[in-house]
């Protein structure tokens, strides 16, 4: 994936790999019991691709946001960050974008504004601030 990027002229810089989040083992396997299924998943594979996914990011000079060690960090209960063990729950999605925002705001702090803030745009007539033909 990393290399498709590339050759799509994507800046390893501007690039950034998130690992997966850690498995919940006993709320999954509640849900492949639902599913007709016995418990296809285990944390500790999880972690592996986890690991790799890092090892992917150092390889190819990328940034990567290790989710799957941040949920787990001081043997914290993560539960609560998946919906259904494997899946990201509404708070799971604020813990990854609480982790994501800075290094997505480190990449583009420097990029030139094209247009202008949206409360610098005059309500009644919008062109006269985007045109630059106006002081508002």
């Amino acid at each position: 994936m990393v290399q498709y990027l590339k050759s799509m002229d994507i800046p390893k810089r501007r690039i950034i790999l998130i690992t997966p989040p850690p498995l919940c083992e006993t709320a999954w396997e509640k849900e492949c019991r639902m599913q007709g299924c016995k418990l296809n998943r285990l944390n500790s594979v999880v972690g592996e691709y986890a690991s790799a996914c890092l090892q992917v990011a150092q390889d190819c000079g990328t940034d990567a946001l290790d989710l799957w060690t941040l949920m787990q960090k001081e043997s914290q209960d993560f539960s609560s960050y998946l919906s259904d063990g494997l899946h990201l729950s509404p708070k799971g999605n604020e813990f990854l974008f609480s982790h994501l925002w800075p290094l997505i705001e480190n990449k583009v702090s420097s990029l030139p504004l094209l247009l202008p803030y949206w409360r610098d745009v005059a309500e009644a007539k919008p062109e006269l601030s985007l045109l630059g033909d106006g002081d508002h």
